[in-house]
């Protein structure tokens, strides 16, 4: 017969096995990206993350922000004194596999639903031609709007009278009205976002704002220079939505800030747009760069300026290692690029443009 203290052993063993067999089946589901779009993405997905924006989006400050400060004092009471080292190893790879089992059923599977412009039925390349291309669409575009907020050419745009609760607002709405075939639908989204508790931390590691993966609330940092705000409000319930990729989130918010009827949140997203297409260009031609340049209206480099010159405060030598770091975890998850991965949405700028 068992001794009374094996049925124990063997129970904690087969949690053991339970989650290994778990993760197992998460790995090999991820391969299929054709399945992970109809059967997660599209539909679990929809349906089960109504329930943490619902719950914790009632609430007037950042759960999810909290429920990070709780991670010490779990750690500290499963690391007992008087267990064995076997059982504190054992109680650690418990914890971390029910923190990697919930992340991926509520939204970390999305990072493996079929490529937005393989949805979006667009090429994954482009010529530079292409890219000198959209990127005068942009300069003429941004200039025009930025002439209906400033008083002329040479003058920034002034956002010291923006409110920010305003910003948000309108931000919240450019999203839930944008209107693309294959990513949005006729259903308003259900959005949560939140002022992050930790805004001067994620300046310093050089963050303007993350999506908590397990209340899915939206943090933003609300250090982060106002004309960036709107684009990246709308980048983070991109994720909420169901588009994990760093690139797709990008494009999503990008093109509902520009579709946005109010011209500040459009010239956001214009200025967010024009400043990625510019710095690829300034990469790959900087004398085609220098001709694009001069074609800006002077005003709006000077927003750009003073936006960079805010962002610069918070400039420290651990920033490149907090985003390796963050790197490391994109490439985890299906981002061969890591934190370039943000870049990638220059792809699909050009090709969605050059294909309307």
């Amino acid at each position: 017969m068992f001794k009374s203290n094996t049925l124990p052993f063997f129970r904690a063993n087969l949690i053991s096995f339970l989650y290994i067999f778990i993760i197992i089946f998460l790995q090999i589901i991820k391969k299929d990206s054709i399945l992970i779009e109809n059967y997660y993405s599209t539909s679990f997905y929809k349906i089960s993350s109504q329930i943490p924006l619902y719950l914790f989006g009632k609430l007037p400050f950042s759960f999810g922000d909290i429920l990070y400060l709780t991670i010490p004092i779990i750690f500290w009471l499963i690391l007992k004194r008087n267990n064995t080292r076997r059982k504190n190893l054992k109680n650690i790879f418990h914890f971390l596999a029910i923190l990697y089992i919930i992340f991926q059923f509520q939204w970390g599977l999305n990072y493996h639903r079929t490529a937005l412009n393989k949805k979006l039925s667009i090429e994954n390349k482009y010529e530079l031609s292409s890219l000198i291309k959209v990127t005068d669409l942009f300069i003429t575009n941004t200039n025009n709007i930025h002439k209906k907020l400033s008083i002329n050419d040479t003058l920034p745009v002034l956002f010291d009278n923006k409110n920010i609760e305003q910003i948000f607002l309108e931000s919240i709405k450019s999203i839930k009205t944008l209107k693309i075939k294959k990513i949005t639908n006729d259903k308003t989204p259900t959005v949560s976002v939140k002022k992050s508790l930790y805004s001067t931390p994620l300046s310093y590691m050089g963050f303007s704002g993350y999506i908590n993966p397990f209340t899915l609330e939206a943090q933003i940092n609300i250090n982060t220079p106002k004309i960036y705000l709107p684009t990246t409000i709308c980048h983070e319930i991109a994720h909420q939505i169901g588009y994990s990729a760093e690139n797709e989130a990008n494009f999503i918010g990008i093109m509902a800030a520009i579709h946005s009827k109010n011209n500040f949140i459009s010239y956001s997203g214009n200025i967010s747009a024009l400043k990625y297409l510019l710095n690829e260009v300034y990469s790959r031609d900087k004398l085609k760069f220098n001709k694009l340049l001069n074609k800006i209206n002077e005003g709006i480099i000077k927003n750009i300026n003073e936006a960079n010159k805010q962002l610069e405060q918070y400039k420290n030598p651990l920033e490149p290692f907090f985003k390796k770091f963050y790197g490391y975890f994109l490439k985890a998850n299906n981002q061969k690029e890591g934190i370039k991965s943000y870049n990638m949405v220059i792809s699909l700028l050009i090709n969605y443009y050059s294909s309307q």
